[in-house]
């Protein structure tokens, strides 16, 4: 027997072994279960995610009679009845499948509906399945509005098309819509790795993940991709080999490439965009695969640590923390831009180069790197080791004296000078001493919450956590805050630690961080930015309405003509 494809071996004949368009086979079972049938169906998606082959089921469905004989109209045809083979080996009588797109005219569709009006010759409904309909001509389409309309009782229509926005409103009016989904590439990975574990085929799990993602969203040209890595593997599915033959990039690529900009590192992320070239991988599908990991960032950043699986989730997880929310949207929009502006640069490497370098270019810019301090013949690094027994003395004695301050001044605020022996070839040059950058505020400071929030420009889950908070107190270390019972959710782990990676710059890295609900306020601290911004809007708005209330021209409008004024249009000039 000769060899068939995998994409039409494995063509689904019943409704359960449809993969992904639940919604669609639920719909459909229970409206044959139930027996309301509709007269015309419209299946619309993307190619290869099950539009014909829906359509062949539903028309056995309607025409199955069962392994007896006697089976009525059924959600599970048997498979096994003479209508239910004949549909699967395509020669059912009553079946007419007809390409749109070889028969756009209207003397072809006249031809086609004038065989309507008889009976089916010997299964229980004649089914007509036009597949790209949206490629008829519009006489076409007029041609059949009425029998579409008020078919025959024996007749079902059943359309497909890839292009819903081309039907006539009059034709989408006369039909039972459904739109198939793309099959998400973890979902499509799953199948063929069903399919190749009955085929006795070996794979490895990645090179499905490969093809998943290379079949966009079609079962069909998933399946034509495995048959082709098949052939190519001599028998087995590898990842190495499935690379080559997509040209994909390895994700260990990607992490590498976003590496490279957490570390500011344009040296090694050049070398890392030449061994990309060497494999003469597409950059534009590089930017792409990059989009798709940067934005699994962002997830796992919004949601937690458990927006990702698989065997890459803890490297992702990882990257996630080197990157600040900012960050990793800044990265992501440059990414989408030199994907855009591709197709502009001399040549695709150079456009690829770019845009990496421009990653870096603006995430410097935004001075993550402010507080780093470079030795250079003019300055020294703070933290060099002291190289006697006496400095070692000496950094003691300056520890007890300023012992007393400890709980005024955080951490990360007391730098102690080190000392460097100097040779006598150095005296001649002059070293500056460089102080690491002070906090933005002294944590003894702090008796304002609403308006300290306000100047750290914080942002994400920090951002929220920080305002709707409300400032308990600040002992030993500990900063207390409580939030209303409203937004309790905001205590959770996920928003602590935010908050606190953001606010150890100021308070130093012994800060710890616990938040109440509903707790007590502190005297004189009992309002979080939040309330403090909504009644500034209160006030606002109030000063607003008495404004508008005591103008002496609106005053004389209400007193000669009866005006009134409508309050809920008023708005503050500053909004």
């Amino acid at each position: 027997m000769s060899h068939q494809v995998l994409a039409r071996k494995w063509r689904p004949k019943k409704f359960q072994d449809v993969v992904g368009q639940d919604h669609v086979v639920r719909a459909l079972s229970n409206a044959l279960d139930t027996n309301r049938l509709h007269h015309a169906y419209l299946f619309t998606g993307t190619r290869g995610v099950g539009k014909t082959t829906l359509a062949r089921i539903l028309a056995k469905a309607l025409n199955c009679i069962g392994v007896d004989g006697n089976s009525g109209i059924t959600s599970t045809p048997c498979g096994v009845c003479q209508p239910c083979t004949d549909i699967d080996s395509g020669r059912f009588v009553d079946l007419l499948e007809v390409d749109a797109a070889t028969n756009t005219k209207v003397d072809e569709m006249r031809e086609l509906l004038e065989t309507a009006q008889y009976a089916p010759v010997s299964g229980r409904y004649k089914v007509y399945i036009i597949d790209e309909v949206h490629m008829l001509s519009k006489s076409a389409f007029n041609a059949m509005l009425k029998t579409l309309e008020e078919p025959p009782a024996h007749v079902e229509f059943i359309l497909a098309t890839t292009d819903p926005q081309k039907l006539p409103i009059t034709v989408l009016s006369r039909c039972l819509q459904f739109n198939l989904r793309n099959l998400a590439p973890s979902l499509l990975a799953e199948h063929l790795g069903n399919i190749l574990n009955v085929e006795k085929i070996p794979f490895e799990k990645p090179a499905l993940e490969m093809i998943g993602r290379a079949g966009e969203g079609s079962a069909r040209d998933a399946l034509s991709l495995l048959d082709q890595a098949i052939a190519y593997g001599g028998g087995e599915v590898k990842t190495a080999e499935v690379a080559t033959m997509l040209g994909a990039l390895d994700q260990t690529y990607l992490f590498s490439l976003l590496t490279n900009i957490a570390d500011r590192d344009a040296k090694a992320l050049v070398a890392e965009i030449e061994a990309i070239a060497s494999r003469a991988i597409s950059f534009e599908l590089t930017l792409k695969e990059l989009a798709s990991v940067v934005a699994k960032l962002a997830l796992i950043q919004t949601i937690g640590d458990d927006a990702v699986e698989g065997q890459d989730a803890a490297k992702m997880v990882a990257l996630a923390a080197r990157f600040s929310v900012d960050d990793v949207q800044l990265i992501y929009q440059i990414v989408l831009l030199g994907r855009r502006d591709l197709q502009l640069a001399p040549d695709e490497q150079s456009g690829f180069t770019m845009t990496l370098l421009r990653v870096i270019a603006f995430l410097s810019a935004g001075g993550n790197d402010a507080g780093t301090v470079q030795a250079t013949p003019h300055k020294i690094s703070v933290g060099m080791q002291r190289s006697s027994a006496a400095a070692k003395d000496t950094q003691t004695k300056s520890a007890s004296t300023h012992a007393a301050d400890e709980t005024k001044t955080p951490e990360s605020a007391r730098q102690t000078v080190p000392l460097k022996t100097v040779s006598a070839a150095e005296k001649s040059v002059v070293y500056d001493v460089v102080s690491a950058p002070k906090p933005a505020v002294v944590a003894s400071q702090i008796d304002d919450w609403p308006d300290f929030v306000s100047k750290q420009n914080l942002t994400g889950m920090a951002g929220m956590l920080a305002r709707q908070a409300s400032l308990i107190g600040l002992v030993n270390g500990v900063l207390t805050l409580s939030v209303p019972d409203a937004h309790k959710h905001l205590a959770d782990k996920k928003f602590q630690e935010k908050l606190k990676a953001d606010l150890i710059p100021v308070f130093g890295e012994g800060l710890r961080l616990t938040v109440k609900v509903g707790g007590a306020i502190a005297q004189g601290a009992d309002t979080s930015l939040i309330a403090v911004e909504d009644q500034a809007r209160d006030d606002a708005q109030k000063a607003a309405e008495e404004s508008i209330a005591n103008d002496p021209f609106i005053k004389n409008l209400a007193d000669e003509f009866g005006a009134t004024v409508d309050r809920a249009a008023i708005r503050p000039a500053s909004s």
